[in-house]
């Protein structure tokens, strides 16, 4: 531990569900595959319907899951719903979990040498 980083802050339970709430709208593949698609920019629901290939109330579904963990916004616009990431504090998350799996990988090949 650096000497200049103050110690962790233990975290009550209400603090642990609130984490707990972040990881688990990400849990779900369907909203990684939206996450995806909004990294481009701002789509509808009937765009994102397209792209993910289920149902519109699916889709629904999981974006407000998406907007209650606080990882996306929505802008109404007459009839149309536009959607859009807040910031890039979750694609971060992501690229952290992605490097992960693959430094996983390529520790699991096998090494061949004469």
């Amino acid at each position: 531990m650096n000497v200049n980083t103050p110690p962790p802050i233990p975290q009550n339970r209400a603090a642990l569900e609130k984490i707990a709430l972040s990881f688990r709208a990400l849990s779900e593949p369907t909203r990684l595959l939206i996450l995806q698609e909004l990294k481009s920019g701002v789509k509808t629901v009937n765009e994102l319907v397209e792209v993910v290939g289920t149902s519109q109330p699916n889709v629904s579904k999981q974006l407000r899951t998406l907007l209650d963990a606080g990882f996306i916004t929505k802008e109404q616009k007459g009839v149309f719903v536009y959607y859009q990431m807040q910031g890039d504090f979750v694609l971060r998350l992501c690229e952290l979990v992605c490097e992960r799996l693959n430094q996983q990988a390529r520790e699991s090949l096998p090494h061949y040498s004469i």
